[in-house]
């Protein structure tokens, strides 16, 4: 046959095309991909609320100063109420826009918190918490 569609009567009702089962398969695959998509997404969500935040503050300026009292950490937690967001965009614009390849900060809008994660396996060394702390007080705006 030509690249044509063949077509065969199922019965008198419809007519079947077997290209139809083709195109059913790739929608039935697209359907497996996307359960198994949100699931390795749920079981990744799932297994990062399970991180333990240590302590630190966080001013207007964002200047933020990790608990030095225990080992560098790689996520802290800090009060987010100085800053007066109105919005969860609001707030993900802003700690955006102080986020960079050493730290990143994620507002928690709903609980009031702003979540620092400390990206040490990028810098140059391995630096203590006194370091982290003297380095996050020098970018601070």
């Amino acid at each position: 046959m030509n690249n044509v569609n063949s077509l065969r009567i199922v019965n008198m009702d419809s007519l079947e095309c077997e290209g139809d089962n083709k195109i059913k398969t790739m929608n039935n695959l697209k359907k497996i991909f996307l359960v198994l998509t949100l699931g390795v997404a749920s079981f990744s969500f799932s297994q990062s609320s399970d991180v333990e935040y240590a302590s630190a503050t966080i001013n207007e300026s964002y200047c933020i100063e990790l608990d030095s009292s225990i080992d560098l950490k790689e996520f802290y937690s800090a009060d987010a109420s100085v800053f007066g967001w109105t919005s969860a965009v609001d707030a993900r614009k802003h700690c955006g826009y102080h986020s960079n390849n050493l730290v990143t900060l994620t507002p928690d809008f709903d609980n009031g918190l702003v979540l620092i994660q400390i990206h040490a396996d990028r810098a140059a060394a391995a630096y203590d918490v006194t370091w982290w702390n003297e380095y996050l007080q020098s970018i601070c705006k």
